[in-house]
Order: structure tokens, then sequence, then C-alpha cells
């Protein structure tokens, strides 16, 4: 399966010395902002760091092991924990970007990707409400007994539409039908 187009590429604060700053290597470093911010696996992550091929599935796994390299587990955390909120989904930043898309749409005579971003950015504010109805049976193809005994038991079930319905020319009907 192809992997879908990254429209942009995860930025991380560089670490100038990770040797002194974080007390692992520059191959190590290198290794974690790979392996966080790339969608490829640990033993990938290592080769394209620099280590050797036949022994990359071996020294990720290690490098990954808290007892033989917490330094390198404790960046993992780091990196992972500033992507997370850097790309973290707000309210804010959602309808903020979605005004963005908006406005870009709008100069470009978009009108109806413009339109379409407006009306999410209500829906995110809660400005409509989609109801959706889900009907089973067909009321055509009960008789009309049928249909005014369904009434009466709804009724019975739901009072308050009891209540609502009384008075009806209905009520009297469903009362001969189904007595």
């Amino acid at each position: 399966m192809p992997k879908s187009k990254q429209t942009h590429k995860p930025k991380l604060d560089v670490v100038a010395n990770p040797r002194t700053e974080k007390q692992i290597t520059p191959k190590q470093e290198e290794f974690c902002r790979i392996y966080c911010s790339e969608d490829i696996t640990q033993t990938e992550a290592a080769v394209r760091a620099g280590y050797s091929p036949a022994s990359a599935h071996a020294i990720a796994s290690q490098l990954l092991n808290g007892r033989n390299f917490p330094h390198v587990v404790v960046r993992v955390r780091e990196i992972k924990s500033e992507l997370a909120r850097k790309y973290e989904v707000t309210f804010e930043n959602h309808v903020q970007k979605l005004a963005q898309l908006r406005d870009t749409a709008i100069e470009n005579n978009n009108y109806s990707a413009a339109v379409s971003a407006e009306k999410y950015r209500g829906q995110a504010a809660g400005l409509y409400i989609d109801r959706k109805e889900i009907l089973h049976g067909k009321i055509d193809q009960m008789s009309r007994d049928e249909v005014l005994r369904e009434i009466k038991r709804l009724q019975e079930e739901f009072p308050g539409l009891a209540a609502v319905g009384a008075g009806n020319v209905i009520d009297a009907e469903v009362a001969d039908v189904v007595d």
C-alpha cells in the first residue's frame, strides 16, 4: 500500500551538541530523530542513522532498551512529546486553520471550497446539528388498522405522545380499532 503524500516535514529542535547536552552520540541523536519523525521501523532508522545494515536490527533494539541506553530512550520520549505538542489538534488551531483555508480559497476564487471550510468551522463551533433518522420497516406495507394499532402502542409506551395527541381524531379511531 503506497504511503500518502506528506504535506509537511516534521521539524524538531536541533540539539547543537548531543554528546554534552543529552549524553548521547550524534549518531544516536540522528537515530532518535529519524525513528520518531518518520514512519519506518527501528531497523530502518538505525541504517539511515549510519549504523551497519548487518547489525542494525540488534543495535536498534539495544538503543531502545532502557537498561542499555537510558539516555536514548529519554531522548526518544522528548522528541515524541515535542511532536505531539507541535501537531496537537485543539479547537482553536483547528478553527484557525479552517479560516486560513477559507481565506486562501476566496483569494483563489474557489468559492465552493471557501463555503465548505466555513461550514466545517461552524460545525466545529457547534452552530450546526447533523440529524439523521434511520427507519426500519415500511409504513406503506402496513394496513390502516396496523398503523393505528402501532400509533396506540407508541402512545402507551410513550405517555408524552398520548398527551400531545389528546383530542385528535386518530385517538377515537385507534380506540375503535384496538378494542
